[in-house]
């Protein structure tokens, strides 16, 4: 059991797009006035020649007609260059924007576990409390982190350590809807973002994950299984705090007791939880 590692393009990579695109355009431009160029020397030059030999009126006429024949072919070449021009500027400023989209994303995420990372879940945190405090609606966090992981590090090595993180990350993916957001938050440490979400539905998913840990080895090669638990903290708007300072706090004071608990032997079992679930008010309905 292994985990995935999503690649992004590098900066290197948009630079080295648009470096090809400027070339081709130079490229396109440098044809276009010199085949400009040589159409206009060779016309008005024929031209000459043929006028100085003219003895009557029709052949002026008929050579000032001729000369304009590669003029507007010239003129028509430079045109159709231009709009090809004009195509390979817009496929390079969607190529652009779907680099800089893809840059912005890579900006955001988390190498190891391809969840977001820390700054972007602050951030997000940040204005998610903000719409709340207008909106009055429920928000909830968790914050959560590996137990044990400096021991799993020392037995099996820090190879085996970051497949644990990234299928811990992975099982906490499983666990999120679209509109929630996961993020590692540095270390054995993750958080996720509950949008419209009550403290029943920040239990419930608390919980879902817990059940999940319990069952399902984090790494498994040939005869060894890693098992793991994570202490989980709680925090919510408005019933957990009603800032990002208060709710982190909040979250952070549950998860060391948690933490504390286990490590004193005394962490709820399973059947514990589900009557701390059933003890939750009723008035919090929304749910995961």
């Amino acid at each position: 059991m292994q985990g995935e590692r999503t690649e992004f393009p590098s900066r290197r990579d948009v630079v080295d797009s648009a470096g090809e695109v400027a070339r081709e355009e130079d490229q396109i431009n440098r044809v276009a006035w010199f085949g400009g160029a040589a159409v206009s020397v060779v016309t008005i030059g024929v031209l000459v020649l043929l006028m100085a030999t003219a003895n009557h009126a029709w052949q002026y006429a008929a050579y000032l007609l001729a000369a304009i024949v590669p003029l507007t072919y010239g003129l028509f070449t430079n045109v159709v260059t231009r709009r090809m021009q004009v195509e390979v500027l817009r496929k390079f400023q969607s190529h652009l924007m779907d680099r800089m989209t893809e840059l912005e994303e890579l900006a955001s995420r988390d190498e190891l576990t391809a969840l977001y990372n820390r700054r972007h879940f602050y951030e997000s945190l940040r204005g998610e409390v903000e719409k709340s405090q207008v909106s009055k609606e429920s928000l909830a966090i968790l914050l959560m982190d590996i137990d044990g992981l400096k021991g799993i590090n020392d037995e099996y090595g820090h190879s085996v350590g970051d497949v644990v993180i990234a299928n811990v990350a992975n099982a906490i993916a499983k666990h999120t809807r679209d509109t929630d957001l996961a993020a590692r938050l540095g270390g054995d440490e993750f958080g996720v973002l509950l949008r419209s979400t009550d403290k029943r539905g920040a239990f419930g998913m608390a919980k879902r994950l817990w059940e999940e840990l319990e069952q399902v080895p984090m790494y498994k090669e040939g005869l060894t299984e890693i098992m793991v638990t994570v202490s989980i903290g709680v925090a919510g708007y408005p019933w957990g705090g009603e800032s990002v300072g208060e709710m982190i706090q909040w979250a952070d004071t549950d998860m060391y007791a948690n933490k504390v608990s286990s490590k004193l032997g005394q962490q709820m079992a399973p059947e514990d939880r589900r009557f701390d679930m059933e003890t939750l008010p009723d008035d919090h309905v929304i749910g995961i």
